[in-house]
C-alpha cells in the first residue's frame, strides 16, 4: 500500500493518529536496550487483514531478530495497532520447566515514560498508531 492508498484507508475508516515515527523509533530504543528480552508481538498494517507475524500471538517466544525488522522506517506510518505479550519463557533444558521472565513492569514504565498511549488487555498491552475513539485511553 503507497501512502496516497493508506491517506485514503484513513480516511475513508476515519482513523486518528495517536503515534508517529518518532515515538515508534523512541519505544524500539527503549525496549531494545532496556529490557532483556523482546516481547513476543503481533501487528495490524493499514488496509491489511493478516497479522504480522503471524495470526497468532504466542504466549513467550523470543523473537529479537524479527523485533528489530519491524522499525523499518518506511512501515511505521503504516502501524494501525501493535500487541506485546510482556513475558517469555526460559527454557533451562528438556526435563526442567522453564521459567517466566515477566517485564510488564519494565514495559508499561517505557510507555508512561515515552508517553506512548496504550491500554492493557488481559496479559497484552496494545499501543495504537491509529484509532477510531480517542476515548478509549480514559480511565474507567
Amino acid at each position: 500500500m503507497n501512502r496516497r492508498e493508506e491517506l485514503q484507508y484513513i480516511e475513508r475508516h476515519q482513523l486518528t493518529s495517536v503515534m508517529n515515527e518518532t515515538k515508534w523509533k523512541r519505544l524500539n530504543r527503549a525496549v531494545s536496550e532496556e529490557l532483556t528480552y523482546a516481547p513476543p508481538y503481533q501487528i495490524k498494517y493499514l488496509g491489511e487483514d493478516t497479522l504480522f507475524p503471524s495470526d497468532l500471538l504466542s504466549e513467550y517466544e523470543i523473537l529479537w531478530g524479527e523485533w528489530d525488522e519491524i522499525w523499518l522506517e518506511s512501515r511505521l506510518r503504516s502501524i494501525e495497532w501493535i500487541r506485546l505479550r510482556p513475558s517469555v519463557l526460559l527454557y533451562k533444558g528438556v526435563i526442567l520447566d522453564p521459567d517466566v521472565c515477566d517485564m510488564s513492569t519494565e514495559l508499561i514504565s517505557i510507555l508512561e515514560r515515552e508517553r506512548i498511549p496504550f491500554i492493557l488487555e488481559s496479559e497484552t498491552i496494545q499501543i495504537f498508531g491509529y484509532i477510531r475513539n480517542t476515548g478509549i485511553f480514559e480511565p474507567t
